[in-house]
């Protein structure tokens, strides 16, 4: 009887034994399991937190070389507008030196006495003295003699002095004049037109001309006109590079209307 509860009571302990030890294996293998995979969730916010690195570096970077292609461009603009108006600067600059030379080449010499040919009187201009901007003439028309300075500029050839019946024709007085409050354009770069006003305009720059004297190129003539009802009074003048003034016409229309012309015939020393 001993015997038997001994042996069932060895069974029994072998039994409980066998249970602890399969439940220990079981237990085993899923713990190294859990232990060995990795941290899915830590792992995917370590990769999001670098795909949005990544994003932000991208975005930035984006950003940036938009701003620098917009500076770029803007860059591009700024060059391409300074170009245009440096290219329009240098332009007009040309334009007013070419016009400026034409001016100057007008000028006509000193100490020369200029004798015109018309039929109805006798002409003459002495060109006394010139200096940078002025020049100093004498017109004699038959008896009635003018000494007259120019102011000949960049701009314009006009009357600034005026005198009747000098003293002396020959001596100059280009140190010490002085000019008249009110100046008679005589001819204006910023002028141009047909001529119809009683103003002198610019008719043309590039005519070509020939007087008994010599055929000139690139002469520039100037014409005002004075309207009085139906009767216009036209003053046309001629200029020619290196001797100034070569024909002068002078027309009244009407009725009773007639024309002088008078052209450059003999240029002598003074």
């Amino acid at each position: 009887m001993l015997n038997s509860r001994k042996n069932f009571f060895l069974v029994s302990l072998l039994i409980l034994s066998m249970t602890v030890f399969t439940a220990c294996n079981a237990s085993s293998p899923s713990e190294k399991t859990t232990k060995e995979e990795p941290d899915t969730t830590k792992v995917e916010s370590e990769t999001s937190k670098e795909d949005t690195s990544q994003t932000e570096e991208s975005d930035n970077s984006t950003v940036q070389e938009e701003v620098e292609v917009e500076e770029t461009q803007e860059s591009s603009e700024d060059s391409s507008s300074e170009e245009e108006v440096a290219s329009e600067e240098d332009n007009e600059t040309a334009e007013k030196e070419e016009v400026n030379l034409l001016l100057q080449q007008l000028k006509p010499d000193k100490n020369v006495v200029k004798t015109f040919e018309n039929k109805d009187f006798s002409l003459t201009e002495t060109v006394v003295d010139h200096n940078e901007t002025h020049v100093q003439r004498v017109f004699k028309v038959g008896e009635m003699v003018t000494l007259q300075i120019l102011k000949w500029d960049q701009d314009a050839i006009q009357v600034v002095y005026e005198e009747s019946n000098p003293k002396n024709v020959k001596e100059s007085i280009l140190d010490n004049f002085t000019p008249e409050k009110e100046s008679l354009p005589l001819a204006d770069i910023k002028r141009k037109g047909k001529g119809d006003t009683t103003r002198w305009e610019i008719i043309s720059e590039d005519e070509t001309v020939e007087v008994p004297y010599d055929t000139y190129e690139n002469v520039v003539a100037v014409r005002s006109t004075v309207k009085n009802g139906d009767v216009n009074t036209i003053n046309t003048m001629y200029y020619a590079p290196g001797i100034g003034m070569i024909k002068e016409v002078y027309e009244e229309t009407g009725d009773n209307g007639y024309k002088i012309e008078s052209v450059l015939k003999k240029v002598e020393a003074l």
